[in-house]
């Protein structure tokens, strides 16, 4: 038992230890770019140490200018670490490790959620390579956490766990609409309490710097309403091709009409089944959301104004944890992910080489930028098409 729980940590340890290795040319010339878009290793994390004020050991949100523009989970884990930091560089080393730990971390807990497919997650190439760009590793880990309090039925627990990781990175928000399904579902009466336990924690957390530094505890949600269109997205990928979508369309209110059409044509299909629906076991509507959480979330990314590199480290444990069903598993499913994630590295390739393009060297052209952008969401669309078909039993799917 002892040697399959090391497993897991062994091999999580080693991927962080070769990513960490990756980025040390780019810390050894100190993060300049374009140097560090042509060796994959850019980072955000030595970026803001001094264009934020971290280095200061300020409050990351008292200048409604110059605030973090993420939440305030993220800034004070951000500002923390900082406190320990005499540079930039020290300050990526500490951040790094963190971010190993935490890559170790969630290994381990999808081996206890997902022990046939748990290795896919460390030995994916874009997550191996998304790990030091961004902190989503903190909030990654307590949504999983809180996906096995649902499980298990603690609803308090997995409210809180929800509420935290949405306090660090905010994603999760958008899985709220699926969990309430789960709830009607089963016909739990216990969502009051996981709600309950989601909005104290949220507002515990945010509360205080809500009411000192509001205009820069609010800048992660006008920033996020403001900004144009960027890196990744399918409005980009259309810009690039000489296509002004968003002349046409704001992709505010696009994002919003898409999302409201999703939700329509899932109610159109399943809405009678609901009504109709007694209740389902908890096994099996813990299933159902797993799958919907995946497919909210790629649809969300797809369709945004910016789809991040570092963003396959939500999609991948959600995936496996969606693909991991029947008594022998998704037996195709492998190959529909390994091309998903062949369709994630060569993105993950092409969007360094765009940007040493676009910072004035000889890179990857716009042309063939967007046409990664394609191929990365192309694949990701394949891959949430085969495993719905398979999750739901659709006619066309042959048996286990």
């Amino acid at each position: 038992m002892l040697r399959d729980q090391a497993k897991p940590v062994l091999l999580a340890g080693l991927v962080g230890l070769i990513s960490l290795i990756k980025s040390d040319h780019c810390r050894d010339n100190g993060f300049a770019s374009p140097d560090n878009y042509t060796h994959l290793c850019y980072s955000d994390i030595p970026a803001l140490f001094g264009s934020r004020g971290l280095n200061l050991g300020v409050n990351p949100y008292q200048d409604s200018v110059n605030a973090m523009e993420y939440p305030v989970g993220t800034g004070y884990i951000a500002s923390t670490l900082a406190r320990f930091s005499d540079s930039y560089l020290q300050f990526f080393d500490i951040n790094a490790l963190a971010l190993i730990s935490l890559l170790i971390a969630t290994t381990f807990l999808l081996w206890k959620i997902t022990p046939r497919l748990w290795y896919l997650f460390p030995l994916a190439p874009a997550v191996a390579s998304s790990l030091f760009i961004n902190w989503d590793l903190w909030a990654v880990l307590p949504m999983l956490i809180g996906f096995c309090y649902l499980r298990r039925e603690r609803f308090d627990f997995a409210g809180f766990y929800f509420g935290l990781s949405i306090a660090i990175k905010f994603f999760p928000v958008f899985l709220l609409p699926v969990i309430a399904l789960y709830f009607l579902l089963t016909k739990k009466r216990e969502w009051f309490a996981f709600a309950s336990y989601l909005v104290v924690t949220w507002v515990a957390l945010n509360i205080t710097t809500a009411i000192m530094y509001f205009d820069g505890w609010l800048l992660f949600f006008t920033f996020n309403q403001d900004r144009g269109v960027d890196l990744g997205s399918l409005w980009y990928a259309a810009s690039l091709l000489g296509l002004d979508l968003a002349s046409l369309i704001s992709p505010n209110l696009a994002t919003l009409l898409l999302v409201l059409i999703a939700l329509a044509s899932a109610w159109r299909v399943w809405g009678k089944d609901i009504k109709s629906a007694k209740s389902l076991d908890s096994e099996s509507a813990f299933r159902l959301l797993t799958l919907l959480s995946f497919l909210s979330l790629a649809f969300l990314f797809s369709i945004n104004k910016v789809y991040s590199p570092q963003y396959v480290l939500w999609l991948t444990p959600l995936a496996l944890m969606a693909m991991d069903f029947g008594s022998k598993g998704w037996r195709e499913g492998r190959v529909w992910f390994w091309i998903w994630q062949v369709g994630e590295a060569i993105y993950h390739l092409a969007i360094w080489q765009y940007l040493v393009e676009y910072s004035g060297g000889t890179g990857l052209s716009p042309t063939l930028y967007a046409l990664s952008i394609l191929i990365r969401i192309a694949s990701l669309g394949i891959f949430a098409h085969q495993l719905s078909r398979a999750r739901l039993s659709l006619p066309s799917r042959g048996n286990d």
